[in-house]
């Protein structure tokens, strides 16, 4: 009866997110901004642990150029972790505060399913953004020949408002982190254009670690 049970939640959990994934593509519409990269796996944090790291970004498409991002990391709940970014570049300045909330870990077979929300403020060209982004977030923790590496997908939908107008931008996201070496974590993701949106390429880097996912608090 217990397998019966988890079946069914791991069925509703992976229709949930489906659900989502759809309802996001359908939202999308032109986006103004290059810097909503997610950088993150599916993955949270364990009880004291946090994690900082730097997260270079190249627009590819409509005025490339590269932004650079800084972020802390930290654990919330058991399976919630909270993130600080800040960075400007391309984008003159932005900076967001997001948590990932990941009810269904990476056990056995099934992957890490989440989700993560964030906020967030940019300044470029003279314009102020406030934002507000959701996405849908798998993830599965993988043994290579390099060593670990956990793979993941999502789905950025961020609702842009200015003072004239507002907007609905959507991007799909993958990529894949490292985990070869034990005083750097290394990532990289491309975010693709959906329905007008921009393409980016972006790489994060979370170092120095403890053989975990982060530094321990004394």
């Amino acid at each position: 009866m217990t397998n019966k049970n988890t079946q069914k939640q791991n069925l509703s959990s992976f229709l949930f997110i489906g659900l989502i994934f759809v309802a996001a593509f359908l939202l999308s519409r032109q986006s103004q901004a290059s810097y909503l990269s997610l950088n993150e796996t599916a993955e949270v944090l364990p009880e004291g642990y946090f994690k900082l790291g730097i997260a270079p970004q190249l627009k590819l498409t409509d005025g490339a150029g590269l932004n650079m991002g800084v972020y802390f990391d930290t654990y919330v709940a058991d399976d919630i972790t909270g993130r600080v970014t800040i960075g400007g570049g391309k984008t003159d300045f932005w900076t967001a505060a997001s948590a990932k909330w990941v009810p269904f870990p990476d056990v056995d077979k099934q992957p890490a399913l989440g989700l993560r929300g964030a906020v967030m403020y940019a300044r470029d060209e003279n314009t102020d953004y406030y934002n507000l982004q959701i996405s849908p977030l798998v993830s599965k923790l993988a043994d290579t020949r390099y060593g670990k590496m956990i793979p993941y997908v999502g789905l950025p939908v961020t609702f842009i408002n200015t003072k004239d107008h507002s907007e609905t931008a959507t991007q799909f996201a993958v990529g894949a982190e490292w985990f070869s070496r034990q005083d750097m974590h290394v990532g990289a993701e491309f975010d693709l254009n959906l329905s007008h949106a921009f393409s980016s390429i972006s790489v994060f880097l979370s170092f120095p670690f403890d053989q975990a996912v982060g530094y321990k608090r004394n």
